[in-house]
């Protein structure tokens, strides 16, 4: 009962995250894959008894494709790199305590959502409460009947199926929520969240911290001579160049339109200008290739710097400054890069 309720609160939920019309659209795409979702998996068997693990092989392999290890050590090695449906564990292992290889695998993040099952003999009631306890999803007692054992198997594969479904999806929601789905770079909600935090930590041990704020120069010609395809094809590529040309620390987001920031936590007023002036070059330097009509075009971008300098200083002012810097920017002919200090 422990066991199922852990899994009740985890799918529910899932399912309460993904709950808009959108996400529950999965219901009707996965009602066909889910007859046969409990078939086809890919098991491992430990078991160190030769005839009993043979006969378990040879129901499991009617559905699955079965790997079997009669060693602990290696098994151990084994499932955390393997790509397993489900572990098969026999609890009556010669040299071996089968309980630690279900805790083991409990305890990693690649391996704890699992589906354990084991094998027990009729009277071990006391380790069989110890590795449900642990996270164990089922268990089979011997002699084992194969159309028993095919049904525990499927029921197991099924759920874990379904689960990884809701997980992936849970996933991929959470990226739509802060990625930009045209250029893969973080969007504004992501950019004012992570801006703050980043502005705290460095306002709290008195670290520089710089904004580059970027504007593709005459944007709205592009769109209207060569068409929004031509456009988006720009705008994909600018997102490439900026994320070749910052570092891992860096954050680079589209504000809006043809509108980029970048936050450069530990980079003072001085740094940022020579990043700003460097990403100013590659985008001007080669032509974006905007599709087999409309061939190369040459972008250009006006770039506004700012940083923390003042103790009144905000999040929102810094990115206020970086703005007005990239006005100026723009007003004085384009293509150029401006710090507020300037």
């Amino acid at each position: 009962m422990k066991n199922l309720a852990r899994l009740k609160l985890l799918t529910d939920e899932m399912l309460m995250r993904a709950a808009t019309e959108e996400q529950m659209g999965f219901a009707a795409a996965m009602s066909a894959e889910l007859e046969d979702a409990g078939r086809d998996g890919r098991i491992m068997l430990v078991d160190d008894r030769e005839r009993a693990a043979e006969r378990m092989i040879a129901a499991l392999e009617t559905e699955h494709h079965v790997q079997r290890e009669s060693d602990l050590a290696r098994a151990l090695l084994d499932v955390p790199d393997g790509d397993f449906d489900l572990l098969i564990v026999s609890l009556n292992l010669q040299d071996a305590d089968g309980l630690r290889l279900c805790s083991h695998v409990r305890s990693l993040d690649r391996t704890r959502h699992l589906p354990i099952m084991i094998v027990v003999e009729s009277g071990e009631e006391s380790r069989l409460l110890r590795g449900l306890d642990m996270g164990v999803n089922d268990y089979i007692v011997r002699p084992v009947d194969p159309n028993e054992l095919l049904a525990r198997v499927r029921t197991q594969i099924k759920r874990k199926r379904y689960t990884d479904f809701l997980r992936t999806r849970l996933e991929e929601t959470v990226e739509m929520a802060i990625l930009n789905p045209l250029t893969a770079l973080h969007n504004r909600r992501y950019m004012t969240s992570h801006l703050k935090t980043l502005f705290e930590e460095s306002a709290h041990r008195g670290n520089p911290l710089s904004v580059l704020v970027l504007d593709i120069d005459h944007f709205k010609t592009i769109n209207d001579s060569h068409g929004h395809d031509a456009g988006d094809s720009v705008l994909r590529e600018f997102a490439m160049r900026l994320k070749r040309n910052i570092r891992g620390i860096d954050l680079a987001c589209r504000l809006g339109g043809e509108e980029f920031v970048v936050v450069m936590p530990d980079t003072d007023l001085a740094k940022a200008y020579l990043v700003g002036e460097r990403l100013r070059q590659c985008i001007a330097t080669a032509p974006f290739y905007a599709g087999e009509a409309v061939g190369g075009l040459e972008v250009t971008a006006s770039v506004g710097v700012a940083a923390l300098e003042f103790p009144e200083d905000t999040p929102d002012i810094i990115l206020k400054r970086a703005d007005q810097a990239l006005y100026c920017a723009k007003r004085d002919g384009r293509n150029r890069v401006v710090s507020d200090a300037a």
